[in-house]
């Protein structure tokens, strides 16, 4: 009897100590706050310049707000007013030339400027929207809402948009209306 007390206790400790190092892992700081303005939060915690960010956590600003996170290869998001963006998933290995981003923007603008993901030979970065998503190719974009719409606008490099199962690629120098056509 003790020895079978003492077994359930031993996997019963063995299975915390697993579940804290799953919580840990999954917690790993995937960048950090790098500016702020005004009201922000990372998560359930206000945001301030060193704040850790990890995955799976929501990043939000206030009215008249502003947040830049820097990712741990160099890529810089920065939120505007109002926005909300969940960090879906970051995988960084240089020592394979690999590496993925996920994002997903509820609302807001951003703007996105990929760091050393970029030059990876195998890469995925996509941003999601309500209205579309954005496949990155190692590029510079600003997206958010203008005129009443959605719109991306790309400062270098190329962006795929996909939207309403139709994909157009937006070049340097253009814009898009996300729900429309191009525009210059």
């Amino acid at each position: 009897m003790w020895a079978l007390r003492t077994v359930f206790c031993f996997l019963g400790v063995l299975s915390l100590v697993s579940a804290s190092l799953i919580t840990t892992a999954s917690a790993a700081s995937v960048g950090k706050v790098t500016r702020v303005q005004k009201q922000a939060q990372v998560g359930s915690r206000p945001a301030k310049v060193g704040t850790s960010v990890s995955m799976n956590q929501r990043l939000r600003t206030g009215p008249g707000s502003r947040l830049q996170i820097t990712f741990v290869d160099g890529t810089n998001l920065t939120l505007g007013e109002n926005a909300s963006v969940v960090v879906d998933k970051f995988v960084y290995n240089p020592a394979k030339s690999t590496g993925a981003m996920a994002l997903s923007s509820a609302k807001g603008a951003v703007r996105f400027s990929t760091g050393k993901i970029g030059s990876m030979k195998k890469k995925d970065v996509t941003v999601s929207t309500p209205s579309a998503a954005l496949a990155v190719r190692g590029t510079e974009f600003w997206m958010g809402p203008i005129d009443g719409h959605q719109g991306a606008y790309v400062l270098d490099g190329k962006v795929d948009v996909t939207s309403r199962g139709r994909t157009a690629r937006v070049n340097r120098g253009y814009g898009m209306d996300i729900y429309k056509r191009r525009r210059r």
